[in-house]
């Protein structure tokens, strides 16, 4: 008893906590999970006596999970000729993709690109490295997305495109919200707004 319990204590597989943390986000079934964790850990080829001999999975079982796994697009299968044999490979690079493409770093990183893409439109022209900076003093100074794309908007409304029109109305708004994720924001230009209209 003793040393089958030493068995199931046995550390064989190992699971990047990463994958981990994202992988709920492809709502993969129990086999389909336990399917990719052979190929990360064991071996990149259909070797079916040896994924039923890991997995305890019969035959039908692995290869509907395999199939699955395909349609879903997570893995794929890689031809190759080795020593004028051909050799079939199971990649994993889609399922790394879609790991990455579900990711809150990379969604994170899209919005940001989407908010300077948003100005960029509406302006009418690319964003020198001045304005960049600006938009994201606002982002790190926890100016709401919504807040800074709403600014933008009322500013078009009124025909000004400039950024220290836009900071101007983000400092009256939060001013008479109290502004909740900020309790004092402080604007970025400090000039006289008679002339705003100007540049």
């Amino acid at each position: 008893m003793l040393d089958l319990k030493s068995k199931y204590q046995e550390k064989s597989f190992q699971i990047n906590k990463l994958i981990l943390k994202s992988i709920k986000t492809l709502n993969l079934s129990l086999n389909e999970f336990l399917l990719l964790m052979y190929f990360i850990n064991e071996k990149n080829s259909l070797d079916l006596e040896n994924i039923k001999d890991t997995l305890g999975l019969t035959d039908e079982e692995v290869l509907n999970t395999y199939s699955d796994l395909v349609s879903k697009c997570l893995i794929e299968v890689i031809v190759n000729r080795e020593n004028g044999k051909v050799v079939e490979t199971i990649s994993l690079d889609m399922f790394y993709d879609k790991l990455i493409l579900n990711s809150k770093e990379n969604k994170s990183e899209i919005k940001e690109t989407d908010i300077f893409s948003k100005f960029e439109n509406e302006f009418g022209r690319s964003l020198s490295p001045i304005e960049y900076e600006t938009i994201n003093n606002w982002i790190n100074n926890g100016v709401k997305e919504e807040t800074i794309i709403s600014a933008l908007k009322e500013a078009v409304l009124n025909g000004v495109t400039n950024l220290r029109y836009i900071d101007k109305i983000i400092y009256e708004w939060t001013k008479k919200s109290n502004m909740k994720e900020r309790e004092e924001y402080k604007e970025l230009f400090d000039y006289d707004w008679l002339g705003a209209n100007d540049e």
